[in-house]
């Protein structure tokens, strides 16, 4: 994945809210023979950290023990467009519009019980905040079996890049236009589509003129 100037000067908060809106992530790890795995995870992101837990059988688990680093990946696909929103004629402008960060980490892996009953506590305080459960402790029998059938992973996160897909690379006038045809077409994410792309002009407005810079680049911050 290229990561040009204008998709990647996101605000630390801007990614960090949609990381946290995300309900499910990537990881990605690598085999003794060199093969990437992945899979797809509930997780509990703290901005230095990401949290999740893995069957104890789970071959990605067995990847991490032997080499820790990984990668932990949040998307969300938004919309594919035609080309002839853009130009009445040339193909290459049909495109597509989503939002991805990628952190690179370091996994720790950490089996002992009481840790586990913590973890889970805070992956429910996430995902199931009202309640209607009892507190997951390491010694109650209704959780002791499932405890002992999964292992915590903390992901200490040691870079990160982020790319907004959003029609950077087109002027406000035709990100207005594109955004006003998603909403015509009224697929299940175009209005949030749309949104996107008009952020992206709302901002651009804010900060005044853009600056010079289009070049690649493999690092967010």
């Amino acid at each position: 994945m290229i990561y040009y100037d204008y998709y990647t000067d996101i605000p630390l908060e801007t990614v960090d809210a949609f990381v946290c809106e995300a309900e499910m992530g990537r990881l990605v790890t690598v085999s003794a023979e060199g093969v990437p795995r992945i899979g797809l995870y509930p997780f509990a992101y703290q901005g230095t950290s990401i949290e999740l837990h893995l069957n104890r059988a789970d071959e990605q688990l067995a990847d991490l023990k032997a080499r820790s680093r990984c990668l932990f990946e949040v998307d969300e696909v938004l919309a594919v467009i035609p080309s002839y929103w853009v130009h009445p004629e040339n193909a290459v402008m049909a495109t597509a519009y989503h939002r991805t960060v990628v952190f690179d980490c370091e996994a720790g892996v950490l089996e002992h019980a009481a840790v586990l009953a913590d973890q889970q506590m805070r992956l429910l305080a996430r995902y199931q905040p009202e309640g209607g459960f009892r507190p997951v402790t390491p010694d109650d029998p209704l959780y002791s079996g499932a405890i002992a059938h999964i292992a915590a992973i903390r992901l200490q996160i040691a870079d990160r890049r982020a790319k907004f897909k959003l029609g950077q690379n087109r002027s406000p006038e035709v990100r207005a236009k594109i955004a006003g045809e998603l909403r015509k077409r009224g697929r299940p994410k175009d209005g949030r589509a749309a949104d996107a792309l008009q952020w992206t002009i709302d901002r651009e407005n804010a900060k005044g003129p853009a600056g010079e810079g289009c070049r690649p680049t493999r690092r967010w911050s």
